[in-house]
């Protein structure tokens, strides 16, 4: 047999144990723009992320994970394009518009497909207001508790935070087989956390974006008192958070409390317009995914606006909606 034969056989046997071992996601975008895309998901233990290229809306990426996962797709600014479900040894056709992240098509597989096809059809309904959602997802998963679309529903787009306790009901209904542990584990982890009342963990370290792009982390290690304040665009900073800020900050500089002030606000473009005019001297950061978001979820933050006080060695020292009652906290403390 001659070396190129050879050469063949070889690229086919790898090219098939690549397909086996990844899956492969192409799609286009509305409006065919040309931007970077980025790309997160959970496989095996691990959230992964890559950077790819929409040229001329089309583009194309690979991943990976041993157990089916929700794959989110974002531009540059972490805006969510949409959510696509996925498995190794699929390969699946995307349509998204960026205008709206529940506008979209995916071919390639059942799941996703019938997903895809819920969100679009209840777009509206979906982007309206989180307690009419609720109630469509509620219904959705009701009359079909044996599909894993009712689990991938709950985990991205109910409100578990404003319902916890409808959050636990729905996640019962639905049949074992449709909700694999690899999605629902760490939800349920934390909304059983949220339900009991029982998030009293140390604090650990976790990462978030600047208001130039870097990465940096929280670590409670580096001030014997941090307060992490969380909040989005619905939260009245202006009202309350943003003056009580100022005031602990102009008292206790960065010396003697660390204050970070967190934002969950689904587009960090959104974060970055309403944060511009503080003037803040404090650190500010945001986080893609939420108060579900990774670090963030060990929080089991029920709501937002929300406060976590903690020492140098993660202990919660205070935690609460209430900016107020956060900022007699520490000013108790000092005394």
């Amino acid at each position: 047999m001659n070396r190129f034969i050879i050469s063949i056989l070889i690229a086919i046997a790898a090219a098939a144990c690549t397909d086996h071992d990844q899956f492969r996601i192409s799609g286009t975008i509305e409006e065919e723009p040309t931007m970077n895309i980025r790309v997160g998901y959970y496989a095996d233990g691990v959230y992964r992320t890559l950077i790819t290229v929409s040229e001329k809306g089309a583009f194309e990426f690979y991943g990976s994970s041993r157990q089916p996962t929700v794959v989110e797709i974002y531009d540059y600014e972490y805006r969510l394009l949409g959510r696509v479900y996925a498995a190794n040894g699929q390969t699946l056709d995307v349509k998204l518009a960026r205008s709206n992240p529940y506008d979209l098509s995916v071919d390639g597989n059942e799941t996703a497909k019938a997903w895809a096809d819920f969100l679009r059809a209840n777009a509206d309904s979906l982007r309206a207001d989180n307690a009419k959602a609720n109630d469509i997802i509620g219904r959705y998963i009701a009359a079909n508790p044996a599909s894993t679309v009712s689990t991938l529903l709950l985990l991205t787009s109910f409100d578990s935070a404003a319902e916890p306790l409808m959050a636990d009901s729905l996640l019962g209904l639905i049949a074992p087989e449709a909700r694999p542990s690899a999605l629902t584990d760490g939800y349920n982890y934390l909304l059983q956390r949220v339900v009991a009342e029982t998030a009293d963990e140390p604090v650990l370290p976790f990462r978030y974006m600047t208001r130039t792009d870097s990465v940096r982390s929280f670590k409670p290690a580096d001030s014997r008192i941090s307060l992490i304040a969380v909040s989005d665009e619905n939260s009245k900073r202006l009202d309350s958070i943003l003056p009580a800020l100022r005031r602990l900050y102009k008292k206790n500089g960065k010396n003697k409390v660390a204050l970070i002030d967190l934002s969950v606000d689904s587009d960090s473009r959104d974060w970055k317009h309403s944060v511009s005019p503080d003037s803040a001297k404090w650190e500010q950061g945001w986080t893609p995914g939420g108060i579900a978001s990774p670090g963030l979820e060990r929080l089991a933050i029920p709501s937002v606006p929300y406060f976590i006080i903690c020492d140098s060695t993660g202990t919660q020292l205070y935690r609460g909606a209430s900016v107020g009652a956060a900022e007699a906290y520490i000013s108790s403390i000092q005394k």
